[in-house]
């Protein structure tokens, strides 16, 4: 592991270099007095040779305790940079992977990004950031930027629409390895939420708190992770006997509350409105509530309310949002971790990791009384699930 001290960078955001790839910009480039200091300086100065310099920087297990202190030591103060152009040339490697992710303003991806850098910053890896914006055009030519950039490995959370197989099958063919997040595409490594328990789950949540008309606000169903909540929704209801109504599944904007306020008060209109709503996402639960709210339904008691994702602001709205937590920074940890094995591996066998979602029960649905409690559904021995992809 190389020091904090002597990273070049921790994390860059790519936007601003789509149509420069090219060229180095300048204010990553060492000034002129950092490019006099060489490795034979350093080894120089301290009367060692420049392998064991070298090694020291690395870490490696050879190298005393007292030695890897003087180089360190030595770094700091004559203000030594490893040449990474250099360095890169000799072993193939740049130490840089590239993350695309479709929406940098969502809390999801930012604490992916924290759960990915915990495993890639230790290991000595920088991260190339890149937000694609939800635009499929915009990830292709960003994702050939990164491999222009000669990039170690690819985490990839994909605008494209799952039945895309032509790129799918340009991900399955890259020269580099890759790992997909949140969203998956058949043939592919992917780490994510159990989007199928998490539906499953929530809904028979609202069903032990006593609710039995049972709407879904469902995310736009281009998106897997909405079809995985979907899905995992109807299963519920049949599995607890209650009756499929397409009335109560509204398809909305999945992270906009306006979304969720515009389709409760659509629920608000039938016939016979339901008693809870479970919400593909705690955007679209925040505008279910506000409707919910100036139609004076009393939460819970009226009404019952369950939202995916437990943002921060969740706990502190009006009526505290119940939600099930899909495991943001474990996320991020296991794709990074998925990441390595796959660089280690040269033909590795594709894998799938779930991670298992966590029901936070708060006041939008907690008729019982009681405080707030995050739970683990299903088996509590198992926090991920493994199953390899066939």
């Amino acid at each position: 592991m190389i020091s904090a001290e002597i990273r070049y960078f921790d994390l860059l955001f790519c936007a601003n270099l789509l149509h420069t790839a090219s060229a180095v910009p300048g204010y990553l480039l060492p000034d002129s007095d950092t490019m006099a200091i060489r490795l034979k300086d350093l080894a120089h100065h301290l009367n060692l040779s420049v392998s064991t310099i070298s090694a020291a920087l690395q870490n490696r297990g050879d190298i005393s305790e007292a030695t890897r202190l003087r180089v360190f030591a030595a770094v700091k103060k004559f203000g030594y940079h490893p040449n990474t152009l250099a360095r890169s040339l000799v072993t193939r490697k740049t130490n840089v992977l590239g993350v695309l992710v479709p929406d940098l303003s969502r809390s999801f991806f930012a604490e992916v990004l924290k759960g990915i850098d915990s495993v890639t910053s230790p290991a000595g890896y920088n991260l190339l950031v890149c937000n694609t914006e939800e635009n499929a055009a915009r990830e292709e030519e960003m994702l050939r930027m990164l491999l222009s950039n000669q990039v170690d490995g690819v985490l990839l959370a994909s605008a494209h629409e799952p039945t895309d197989t032509v790129w799918r099958k340009m991900l399955i063919g890259l020269s580099v390895p890759l790992v997909l997040i949140d969203r998956r595409l058949p043939g592919l490594n992917f780490v994510g939420g159990d989007d199928t328990r998490i539906g499953f789950e929530a809904t028979h949540h609202l069903y032990d708190q006593g609710y039995r008309r049972i709407a879904h606000i469902a995310g736009p169903r281009t998106v897997t992770t909405a079809v995985g909540r979907l899905s995992g929704y109807r299963r519920a209801l049949a599995a607890l006997e209650l009756p499929a109504d397409d009335a109560l599944v509204i398809e909305s904007h999945y992270h906009e509350e306006s979304g969720g306020y515009e389709a409760m008060q659509r629920l608000l209109k039938l016939p016979k409105p339901p008693d809870a709503v479970f919400a593909a996402s705690d955007p679209i639960a925040i505008g279910v509530l506000q409707a919910a709210l100036e139609a004076n339904l009393n939460l819970p008691g009226d009404f019952g309310l369950i939202g995916v994702g437990n943002h921060r602001y969740g706990r502190f709205l009006r009526v505290p949002l119940s939600t099930m937590d899909q495991q943001r920074s474990q996320i991020g940890h296991l794709a990074a971790n998925l990441l390595f094995e796959s660089m280690v591996k040269k033909r590795p066998r594709s894998k799938s990791i779930l991670t298992e979602p966590k029901l936070v029960v708060r006041d939008s649905t907690n008729r019982g009384g009681l405080s707030e409690r995050p739970t683990a559904v299903g088996d509590n021995k198992r926090s991920v699930k493994h199953a390899a992809r066939r």
